[in-house]
């Protein structure tokens, strides 16, 4: 991906990082985050007072899964969003460079 990255002007990068951090936050907001909070929710100690049957292990296997997944698509995102970013690091330090010694 890197070397494709190489190939887009800055005006692209900057798009496309945009479009990844923008999946990124919805991802956050919509995915991650929910499941997380679902899976703090369940694993909290069952209170046999509360009438509620407790949660089963595999339920909890369950939703654990859910966010390990969750998070490794989290990072393959924060990932992508880092190439974007160093690229166009990259190209602005040039184009000042340029400015300064040209």
């Amino acid at each position: 991906m890197s070397s494709s990255i190489d190939q887009l002007t800055l005006r692209e990068k900057l798009r496309d990082a945009g479009h990844v951090l923008r999946e990124l936050a919805e991802h956050l907001e919509l995915g991650f985050i929910p499941k997380v909070h679902e899976l703090k929710k369940l694993s909290r100690q069952h209170d046999p007072a509360s009438g509620a049957p407790p949660v089963a292990d595999v339920t909890i296997r369950s939703y654990v899964s859910a966010v390990v997944e969750s998070d490794r698509f989290t990072g393959g995102l924060v990932e992508s969003l880092e190439k974007y970013l160093n690229a166009i690091q990259k190209d602005v330090s040039e184009v000042v460079n340029r400015g300064i010694s040209g």
